[in-house]
């Protein structure tokens, strides 16, 4: 009677445990392999810095499924603070003083100032937030840069063909002196132009101002349909709040600069304002993994990139296991190999390892998208439309590879 009665005890224990601890392995041990995460933790940027606790996500289920080679994954940071000469500083400590195997990172304010160092060193520096235009056919693309978010191309072909949804007959541009904005103008204008919509406003304004009535005036005079824009927050709060006080009439359609800082800044006169950004299909798949990700961070929400930070560490973690050896050549030979066809699909590292470890091909599919890279290391992820109301994000769409890919042809014909 003691011998069954232990049997059903060992089985109720089996059924109780979670699957996730039964699919757990050993504890890795050994010295840590460092993956450096570069981002801007300070500075006017620093809302695109909540997409490092992915990051820690991604660690943590790497590390319960035993780890690279059986050695436990570190993260180590390093503070662009959005400025190039920090952002040199902290790359050359990642790579010289703690040694770290890739980077994930920076902002495209600041990634072509250290791609020579990456090149110097022969080490991966793969950015999940950097869409600038300047990378899609940079020379060191697909050999040590490669980027698990979408390029600008993308993004700003997609808000031309959010316009096109909206009935556009007139669109009118409205964007600051950066080079992320520059970026995002230089893909809609020719997008606009293939489209056959009339640019009938281009105002460029210079961030500090302490107002833009004048140009706000100056945009609306021929009454476009549609403003195209970016704006950091403290310029969207005075540029909203005038915009408002004048009862100017137009929809703003945005960048990923539309994000939960940017609202909390800029509303309520930002009311109905629109956006076009980066993020994942919602899928159970996903919602899981959201819930797994408030876990991490203890409070409601994904930050803007989390789904690209999230599968950046994923395939470097993967293309390490892929090899065998543990070193920064091995992640450039082996990224291509685990994050793109032929190969078994697979959606997280313990699922990869697990075929890796049999001596199987795998073909990552990233949370953000399919994460197949092209020969400059680019990818097309996933978009969303958001409009901000009730103080709040809504996303009210969602925009595929085949909803704007025809544009993006078209952009990049007209680019050559």
């Amino acid at each position: 009677m003691k011998g069954k009665a232990f049997f059903f005890g060992v089985i109720l224990v089996l059924i109780l445990v979670p699957l996730s601890a039964l699919a757990q392995q050993a504890k890795p041990t050994g010295e840590p392999v460092k993956i450096g995460v570069l981002l801007p933790y300070t500075g006017p940027l620093t809302w695109v810095s909540g997409c490092a606790s992915a990051v820690d996500l991604g660690i943590k289920e790497i590390n319960q499924a035993g780890g690279v080679h059986g050695r436990p994954v570190e993260k180590v940071v390093g503070d662009s603070e959005g400025k190039v000469d920090a952002s040199v500083a902290a790359a050359r400590k990642l790579l010289d003083v703690d040694n770290v195997l890739a980077v994930i990172g920076p902002t495209s304010v600041t990634i072509r100032s250290i791609i020579p160092l990456g090149a110097e060193r022969k080490m991966l520096i793969i950015s999940p937030t950097a869409g600038t235009t300047a990378l899609d056919k940079d020379p060191y693309g697909g050999k040590i840069v490669f980027r698990t978010v979408s390029s600008d191309t993308v993004m700003g072909s997609g808000m031309v063909y959010r316009a096109l949804q909206l009935g556009a007959k007139k669109v009118a541009f409205f964007f600051e002196d950066t080079e992320s904005a520059a970026s995002i103008r230089g893909v809609v204008k020719p997008a606009c132009e293939a489209k056959g919509l009339p640019i009938v406003g281009d105002v460029v304004i210079t961030p500090g101002a302490p107002s833009y009535r004048s140009e706000l005036l100056n945009l609306t005079k021929d009454s476009p349909d549609v403003i195209f824009y970016e704006l950091s927050p403290p310029e969207g709060a005075i540029v909203f709040k005038e915009w408002t006080e004048l009862g100017l009439k137009g929809q703003w359609i945005g960048t990923d600069f539309v994000n939960d800082k940017f609202v909390q800044s800029t509303w309520p006169a930002s009311k109905g304002v629109q956006g076009v950004n980066p993020a994942a299909l919602i899928t159970p798949r996903y919602e899981a993994w959201a819930k797994e990700l408030e876990g991490v961070t203890g409070k409601p929400g994904v930050s803007q990139f989390s789904e690209n930070a999230y599968d950046a560490v994923n395939i470097i973690a993967l293309a390490l296991e892929a090899s065998k050896e543990i070193s920064r050549q091995a992640i450039l030979d082996n990224i291509r190999n685990v994050s793109s066809p032929p190969g078994e699909k697979v959606a997280s590292f313990a699922e990869g390892a697990k075929l890796l470890r049999q001596g199987k091909k795998i073909d990552y599919d990233g949370m953000a998208g399919s994460q197949d890279f092209d020969e400059y290391g680019n990818a097309i992820t996933y978009l969303r439309i958001v409009v901000i109301e009730d103080g709040k994000l809504k996303r009210i769409g969602t925009l595929t590879d085949k909803e704007v890919g025809p544009i993006v042809t078209e952009v990049l014909k007209r680019r050559k």
